[in-house]
């Protein structure tokens, strides 16, 4: 079985490989270092970066989930390589183009998250941290918006992701369960760590009291 240290250099090789792409934005240099990426993903994955930028997230990991210890660290390594993008269309001035690839690598980062936390250290997650900066008060897709959702309250970010959990149910009421199930699992916490969040317990008691009167 792969073990985390093995996962980790793996990890490790990849920044290694990304501190080229620093002198290529330094330089505008956009074009080289589209085609960085694009051999980054091809040593890594086997995979053409058009190809991966041309199927959904899930499809994609699906391809990437064939052996489930490296589910987590695969989508670790794509997100990363989906926040380089973002950040070189943004240089680019194509705000649009960085904007998608900025939810596509949070989606990515998310599910490795979702898949195996033990993989991911804080070192990793201030990359994570980067991105979901990036979407923060944007219009953002509902896929996104609970991937936001979860790294929010994965992080302690409480109050954040309340807010987010009521915009999810004003688009959907199906959200109202997860709602009031993210003010129970809060209640358990103890008051230093919520207080910590930016949520007092009165004030998740008072948001479990109107999500309960919704249901």
């Amino acid at each position: 079985m792969l073990t985390k240290d093995y996962i980790m250099r793996l990890i490790d090789s990849l920044v290694k490989m990304l501190a080229r792409l620093v002198f290529l934005k330094q330089g505008k240099n956009f074009e080289e270092a589209f085609k960085e990426i694009d051999q980054i993903t091809k040593e890594i994955f086997g995979l053409d970066r058009m190809f991966i930028n041309s199927i959904s997230d899930s499809q994609l990991i699906k391809m990437i989930s064939t052996s489930e210890t490296l589910l987590a660290p695969n989508c670790y390594l794509l997100g990363v390589l989906f926040k380089e993008e973002a950040e070189i269309y943004g240089l680019n001035n194509d705000s649009e183009k960085s904007f998608e690839m900025y939810e596509r690598s949070l989606n990515l980062f998310v599910e490795g998250l979702k898949n195996s936390p033990i993989l991911i250290e804080p070192e990793h997650l201030k990359k994570i941290n980067l991105t979901a900066a990036k979407l923060e008060d944007e219009s953002i897709n509902i896929g996104t918006e609970e991937s936001l959702f979860f790294y929010y309250e994965y992080t302690d970010q409480f109050d954040k992701a309340e807010d987010l959990i009521f915009d999810l149910i004003e688009y959907d009421s199906k959200y109202l369960k997860d709602g009031i199930k993210y003010c129970e699992r809060l209640l358990e916490k103890p008051d230093d760590i919520l207080i910590k969040g930016n949520l007092p317990r009165e004030e998740v008691a008072e948001s479990l009291k109107q999500l309960k009167e919704k249901n």
